[in-house]
């Protein structure tokens, strides 16, 4: 039986390969109601993930974005949202994928949580994750509220920055045996 379990563990370790961060980007869309977009983005990321070779369904683990690294096209605005989500407390987001599940409509629902600012939360994507030889994309979005994560959106005079967060991934990662 310790022979069956053993080769059972070891022939499953031969399947699965890490995927390392190549290229890409994490942006988060809000907007100030009633002047303009906010589209920070961060290429600044690590993963911890992995996957069975020719089945995307596996994909398992988490990714880290760092906060210091996310920038918008303004340094002032920046700095501003940098002091709202603390980012010298909070310097990373993780989301962590716990599953993956192809859809009806040939996209795939990605099951996971987000810890940011201290606070974990459920929350799923959707998006298409793809393999083409040793490589893997994710391109997937989803929307979430700051003030779900304990961020209080900022105001200024007669400006308020939108509640809801939209996520867009565009990622590609190699896998390694």
């Amino acid at each position: 039986m310790r022979y069956f379990i053993a080769t059972l563990l070891t022939t499953a370790t031969l399947f699965s390969a890490n995927l390392t961060f190549s290229s890409g980007s994490v942006e988060a869309k809000t907007s100030i109601l009633g002047d303009s977009n906010i589209n920070p983005s961060s290429s600044n990321i690590v993963s911890h993930l992995t996957m069975d070779k020719g089945e995307v369904t596996t994909l398992k683990g988490s990714v880290d974005v760092s906060l210091v690294a996310l920038k918008s096209d303004n340094e002032d605005r920046d700095e501003h949202m940098h002091e709202t989500i603390n980012v010298e407390k909070y310097t990373k987001t993780t989301y962590t994928i716990n599953s993956v599940e192809k859809n009806t409509a040939g996209s795939y629902n990605i099951i996971g949580t987000l810890k940011l600012h201290g606070v974990t939360k459920d929350v799923n994507m959707l998006g298409e994750v793809s393999e083409n030889g040793d490589t893997v994309s994710i391109k997937a979005q989803t929307a979430f509220n700051m003030s779900d994560f304990g961020i209080e959106p900022p105001s200024m005079l007669f400006l308020t920055v939108r509640d809801q967060l939209d996520m867009t991934i565009d990622t590609t990662y190699t896998l390694e045996p």
